[in-house]
């Protein structure tokens, strides 16, 4: 049922490919000596006093093993500040796609076992714009499919027909922007945000890419959006063709 779904869901993101071709125990030393007793028994110095038994002070006080200071406030793992910002905590914006939601939705020839899809860190210098998130370099190959794309998803490999709900997004967003361009310039790409049926919305646009960053914009000023399972996304077809050399960079809601 999964994939039925799924494949429906990635035949209308390409659709316009399908037309134009392209696209984390007591020591015993303490203990008193039997037969010492000096003088039948009148002094025992030893065992009377026995002073180390006594007082016992390094086993009374145990100061070390009673506060155990460093184990028991565990900073460090007890705020995984760094650790929850990174997951999707961020409730301002502009809030940068990249640490909020998951480029995990890989499509057509990325999806599956294909692997047909890389991505790389690379980046632009300088990078474009303010240099949101991450820097992506998508190589896309043909396998068995002529087209690719990922969706960006909140939680990590959630599609649209996943119960778990997405992420909470500020109020106040009017646009998703990014920067993109590609290798060789000329590729028809088709860019989006929002699962149309989980999130009850989708935002299109259709580019052709330069060989210079530019900027692209989706306009969602007038979408009524609450928990967002998909961020952002991209489909390309054509692969059939040549492969595909795509850069994004500085995708952010805002």
């Amino acid at each position: 049922m999964l994939r039925t779904r799924r494949f429906a869901w990635t035949l209308t993101a390409v659709g316009v490919f399908a037309l134009s071709g392209l696209v984390g125990a007591c020591d015993p030393e303490d203990n008193p000596t039997p037969g010492t007793q000096n003088d039948g028994g009148t002094t025992k110095p030893d065992s009377g006093t026995n002073t180390d038994a006594g007082t016992n002070t390094d086993a009374g006080t145990n100061t070390d093993a009673g506060t155990e200071t460093d184990a028991g406030t565990n900073t460090d793992a007890g705020t995984e500040t760094d650790a929850g910002v990174d997951a999707g905590t961020q409730t301002t914006l502009p809030l940068a796609v990249d640490g909020t939601w998951s480029p995990s939705g890989y499509m057509g020839s990325g999806g599956g076992e294909q692997g047909g899809l890389v991505d790389e860190p690379i980046c632009h210098t300088p990078r474009p714009g303010a240099g949101l998130g991450n820097c992506h370099k998508f190589t896309a190959t043909q396998k068995a499919d002529a087209w690719a794309g990922v969706f960006w998803q909140f939680p990590k490999d959630a599609w649209e027909d996943d119960p778990r709900p997405g992420f909470q997004v500020p109020d106040g967003a009017n646009a998703v922007t990014f920067y993109a361009w590609s290798e060789s310039g000329g590729e028809i790409v088709n860019f989006f945000t929002g699962y149309e049926g989980k999130d009850g919305w989708t935002k299109k646009i259709e580019v052709t890419l330069t060989t210079e960053p530019t900027q692209y914009t989706l306009d969602i000023s007038k979408i009524r959006y609450s928990t967002v399972g998909g961020g952002f996304g991209w489909s390309a077809g054509g692969l059939d063709v040549k492969p595909l050399v795509l850069f994004i960079d500085d995708i952010q809601w805002k």
